[in-house]
């Protein structure tokens, strides 16, 4: 999957099993290089409550390492933000 160049994401969610995860496959997988670099990261906790406020259009969410053990894959503010407008890319280790 690629993202989407017609919007360039102010903001980029990294999702991992935890912070932990999140942050060092970030750094591990050299995704910083790869992504426009003008966005803001933020690395996604399991509290719902951080994903508040923020607009999809303008959101490309990258999954990454075991992303599907992370309790906020599972939240209504991530859902919404998948399904109405945010770009999301599963990056894998290779």
């Amino acid at each position: 999957m690629t993202v989407n160049t017609a919007t360039t994401p102010k903001l980029i969610l990294v999702v991992g099993k935890d912070v932990t995860q999140a942050r060092d496959l970030w750094k591990d997988l050299g995704l910083r290089d790869k992504y426009p670099s003008e966005a803001r990261v933020k690395y996604v906790s399991r509290n719902s409550s951080m994903l508040d406020g923020h607009d999809p259009f303008s959101m490309l969410i990258i999954l990454v390492g075991q992303y599907w053990l992370n309790q906020i894959m599972e939240s209504s503010v991530m859902n919404h933000y998948m399904k109405f407008g945010a770009t999301v890319v599963k990056e894998c280790l290779h």
